[in-house]
């Protein structure tokens, strides 16, 4: 019995050999590149290998490829591109899907075929550049912690449709990629989704019990090597100009500056942004809010967008928006060793207002790669103010570790908070004497999970002491926190029946105070999700807190001393999703809420019909409302006369009821798969209203 028992305890740990055979195209240098016109007649094309033999990742993983819609694909390579030719039949063309979209833009009709890269082979990066059969690019860049779609390479693709099928030709620079010229085997995998199935295919197999080592599961080019790239410097100079018209005064404020990208290897790169001006970027929309927190902003700047996914690894420590107020100029210096070693750095100056001195910005983070996707990783942030009397700086370790076959992944994290108050300087700097004034918080983490299979879990718990903060130049909602839970889901891997696809799952979570372990919430949610033969989608959740609970921070009172009692409480939610293939199609949402501590409900439903008038052409509408009675919160802690109540006492809370109704109209036209005209009106109201106050 104590023999099996420590067999069951190992098991995570044991290693099986995974995605060990792998498809190998061996590719060739050519001395002529063919024309990129989505016609595969150049003569380059007739001596090359074929990479062939898709099967199927879903819904039928592992079915092979029907003759009748076979792929084929040939590539080459020169100094400065890697070339593809495919051939994607099709019995019946006609049928292909082609609607236009916006470059990057998903769930649109189109049939599309991708390439994913990774040339250290590493499991870190990949590199993906696609195509729809309507002639739009697709392009980003996918790691383990997630994707980052704002990236766009500049590369070369045509399509064409004929009798057989479609075509599709790629031209993608090694300009384009981070790389090491050591001649070793790159990964690689491509992909062909036929849009009128939803079926996805891929050259390399692709086990849908192992959806989290996609990476891994690639295949092998190999024969790349002796690339002499050009030069990889790049200038974008630009100017903008505004009217101000405000109290019948109008002034016309201007603004130059540029952005340098410069390749230092083929491994590293240098970006630059001078004087930036963000003023094209989409403004953020209004939010009514009533918490204790700051709302998080998507970033949706560019140059803070692109080359940031090793800072990614760092859970928070780094929030791009903090960098916001006249910003005088920024560098980024990222890429990767051939022994798998990452770095990036980035330095931001930004000028003094009349809420901010003149402050520094650094992050820097290195990560060391390992065997299968595994991971190793030390990041820094610092802030540094000129004329201020607080500075701040943060450090973070981080591990996720594979075991060989890839079944389970184990994270830990540890990390310090330090911030410098009255002028004070780090010790490494000055002697301690001087160095009186420091805050130190810290905050870690351990979870494991089971990435494979029906079933799967991950277990985790974590601790934020109440001396930790990286806010200066990260995010975090609250500290003093101890977070433990376990999330259970079983996951349907083949279509059956009755459904495309399915999905159950629950999670356990319990939090508590981590000064004096005080309770503060148990939560319970449930989950589920199928997709009928129809592909109408069908979504419910509840999400249940059976005790009730405490608020330390609703208050307001800098201590945690005083919490908001919290009231068991019971919410639920349903969603349905149409067919997108179709030429029109809704999502309806409804959902409500119960607190019977305060005899407080809330309900919300939300309609978002889509139509499309034709493959250029598309609409869609939102309405989304949401009424909570009874909500129990803060207002204020300055009305009070102190005669009345003591200093320490004085806050006011209030019973309300909280409107809020939104209203989004979008509209897109597609002239071409380079050019598109596309409008949002958005109209939000919200409101609340005091019952009474206490």
């Amino acid at each position: 019995m104590k023999k099996h028992l420590i067999i069951f305890l190992l098991l995570p740990l044991i290693s099986f050999s995974q995605f060990t055979e792998k498809k190998i195209y061996n590719i060739k240098k050519i001395d002529k590149n063919p024309n990129i016109d989505g016609i595969l007649n150049d003569k380059i094309w007739g001596n090359l290998d074929i990479a062939k033999d898709f099967s199927q990742l879903e819904p039928n993983n592992g079915e092979k490829e029907k003759h009748h819609q076979r792929t084929e694909v040939k590539m080459c390579y020169d100094d400065r591109n890697i070339y593809l030719g495919v051939m994607m039949y099709d019995n019946a063309p006609d049928s292909i899907l082609t609607e236009l979209s916006r470059r990057d833009q998903e769930n649109k009709n189109y049939d599309e075929f991708g390439i994913w890269i990774n040339p250290f082979n590493d499991g870190q990066i990949e590199y993906n550049f696609s195509v729809t059969a309507a002639g739009v690019q697709k392009d980003a860049k996918f790691f383990p912690s997630g994707s980052d779609n704002t990236w766009d390479a500049v590369w070369k693709s045509a399509v064409k449709i004929n009798n057989n099928g479609w075509v599709a030709e790629f031209a993608i620079p090694f300009s384009s990629l981070r790389f090491s010229n050591d001649g070793k085997p790159w990964a690689i995998n491509m992909g062909r989704t036929i849009r009128r199935y939803r079926s996805v295919y891929t050259w390399n197999p692709i086990d849908a019990e192992y959806l989290s080592s996609i990476s891994l599961q690639a295949g092998l080019i190999d024969g790349i090597k002796n690339v002499n790239p050009p030069l990889r410097l790049s200038f974008m100079p630009y100017a903008s100009v505004y009217t101000n018209i405000y109290n019948g005064e109008t002034t016309f404020p201007y603004n130059y500056g540029m952005d340098l990208k410069y390749g230092i290897n083929e491994s590293f790169t240098l970006d630059m942004t001078l004087i930036p001006d963000f003023g094209q970027v989409a403004s953020d929309a209004e939010i009514l809010n009533l918490s204790p927190f700051e709302i998080k902003y998507e970033e949706k700047r560019q140059f803070f967008n692109e080359g940031t996914e090793l800072f990614n690894k760092g859970e928070n420590m780094f929030y791009s928006r903090r960098i916001q107020d006249d910003l005088i100029n920024a560098t980024k210096v990222s890429g990767r060793t051939k022994n798998g070693l990452g770095f990036a750095t980035l330095n931001a100056i930004t000028n003094q207002t009349e809420n901010k001195p003149l402050t520094n910005y650094n992050v820097m983070i290195f990560d060391q790669t390992f065997g299968n996707n595994s991971s190793i990783s030390m990041m820094n942030t610092n802030m540094i103010q000129n004329g201020s009397n607080k500075d701040a700086n943060v450090t973070g370790l981080f591990a996720r570790i594979n075991n060989n076959s890839n079944t389970y992944t184990y994270l830990g994290e540890l990390k310090m908070s330090q911030e410098f108050e009255n002028e004070t300087l780090p010790i490494m700097i000055y002697p301690a004497e001087n160095s009186n004034n420091i805050t130190k918080g810290f905050s870690a983490m351990l979870a494991a999970g089971k990435k494979n299979g029906k079933y799967r879990y991950d277990i985790w718990t974590s601790f934020v002491d109440d001396k930790y903060n990286p806010n200066d130049l990260g995010f975090l909602y609250v500290n003093n926190e101890i977070n433990s839970g376990l999330y259970i889901s079983y996951n349907q891997l083949k279509e059956n029946k009755r459904f495309i696809s399915s999905r159950l799952s629950s999670e356990i979570s319990y939090e508590s105070l981590f000064t004096d372990q005080k309770f503060v919430n148990l939560n319970l949610d449930i989950e589920g999700r199928i997709t009928l033969k129809n592909h109408l989608t069908l979504f419910m959740s509840a999400d249940i807190n059976p005790y009730e609970g405490n608020d330390f921070y609703e208050s307001r009172t800098g201590d945690f001393n005083n919490p908001v009692k919290l009231s068991k409480s019971i919410k639920v939610r349903t969603y349905i999703s149409t067919d997108y293939r179709k030429s029109f199609a809704i999502d309806l949402s409804l959902g409500g809420k119960l607190n019977p501590l305060y005899q407080g409900y809330s309900y919300h439903w939300r309609i978002a019909p889509r139509y499309r008038i034709n493959d250029k052409t598309s609409f869609k509408y939102i309405l989304s409302l949401e009424n909570k009675y009874n909500d129990i919160g803060f207002v204020t802690n300055d009305t009070l006369p102190k005669i009345i109540y003591p200093a320490e006492n004085r806050f006011v809370f209030g019973e309300r009821d909280v409107f809020m109704i939104t209203n989004l109209l979008e509209g897109t036209y597609i002239l071409n798969n380079k050019m598109d005209f596309s409008t949002k009106i958005r109209h939000y109201w919200s409101g609340v209203k005091y019952n009474q106050f206490s």
